[in-house]
Parts: C-alpha cells; sequence; structure tokens
C-alpha cells in the first residue's frame, strides 16, 4: 500500500517537471497536414472505440496510420481486439510504464495526439507526455498544458468533438 502511494506520488512529480519543460517540435512555421494520428483514451469514460476508429475517415488519416491506446482503471474491464489497455499497475518506478502497447507507441512519432480523457491519471498523462507528436488535442479540464488545442466538451458528447476537432483542424490547414 505505501509503495503504491510513493509510486503515484513519484509520477506526478515527474509529470509536473515534465509540463513545467515541454519538448518536442511545438511552433513550427509550415503548416503540415496530419497523416498519422495516435489516440489515448480512458476506456472508463469512453468506450466507443469503433467512434474513434471512425474518426480516422474524418481526419483524411489512413486507418493503419490511426493507433488507439486505451487505459482503464479497473483490473478486470475492457478488453478490446487490436486496442492495447493499460493499467495502473503498468505504472513503475520513476514514472516509467511498463505496456508493450505504449512501447510500441513511444518510439513512432506521430502528427497528431489526441488525448481522450477527462479524469485526472498519472499513466495517461505519462504516456501522453512520453508519445511524441507535432500536434495535441485533448478535452479541457486536466493537463491542459500538455495540449495545443482543447476542446471543452464531456467525453460522452463525441459527435461534438469530432465536428470541432475538424473545424479547428482545418482552419489550421492540418486536413
Amino acid at each position: 500500500m505505501f509503495f503504491k502511494k510513493y509510486k503515484e506520488k513519484a509520477a506526478y512529480k515527474i509529470l509536473k517537471k515534465k509540463l513545467a519543460y515541454p519538448t518536442g517540435p511545438k511552433g513550427t512555421s509550415e503548416a503540415k497536414r496530419i497523416s498519422s494520428v495516435a489516440c489515448l483514451v480512458n476506456l472508463d469514460e469512453f468506450d466507443d472505440v469503433e467512434a474513434l476508429r471512425g474518426l480516422s475517415h474524418s481526419l483524411e488519416v489512413d486507418p493503419e496510420h490511426f493507433h488507439i491506446l486505451g487505459f482503464s482503471g479497473k483490473n478486470n474491464a475492457y478488453e478490446s481486439p487490436g486496442i492495447p489497455v493499460m493499467r495502473k499497475t503498468d505504472l513503475g518506478w520513476k514514472g516509467k510504464i511498463r505496456h508493450e502497447g505504449y512501447s510500441g507507441m513511444k518510439d513512432r512519432h506521430y502528427d497528431l495526439l489526441l488525448n481522450y480523457y477527462s479524469v485526472a491519471s498519472p499513466v495517461l498523462a505519462l504516456a501522453s507526455t512520453g508519445i511524441g507528436s507535432s500536434f495535441r488535442a485533448g478535452l479541457a479540464g486536466v493537463y491542459e498544458k500538455m495540449n495545443d488545442l482543447i476542446i471543452n466538451v464531456s467525453p460522452e458528447n463525441f459527435p461534438e468533438f469530432k465536428r470541432e476537432l475538424v473545424k479547428y483542424l482545418t482552419i489550421l490547414n492540418k486536413i
């Protein structure tokens, strides 16, 4: 019990440092079109994975370049074929995430990272800071410093999120 709390407190401390000094290519002057997308989703809040997969068509991204990584706070919850699901137990010492799906996503660079969660979780936040992307979009409410585009909707209102995301990415010449 003590070690779980210690790991979580250490993860928040590391996250605070990462948010203070953002890394990665930010503020490029040229408007690069989106060709690859990574999506981090809290499956306890939103479990319609097929709707997320349908977002690749709206963003004009090839489905094989659209990767989803789920998170669930419950140990025996949600399993989906083709969607790796992280748990709280995947958080290791010094903020390291020990999950195969995350390791595969961390090694690639994406044009867009979608942070589709509104409940604070150190695992999701550390995963988001560890995945390299040129542009980040997410929901309002938690860890807003890590997102370039913040959309103020609830996770249950996915059609509104999709409409707003496409609208603003079109304005920014990303799609």
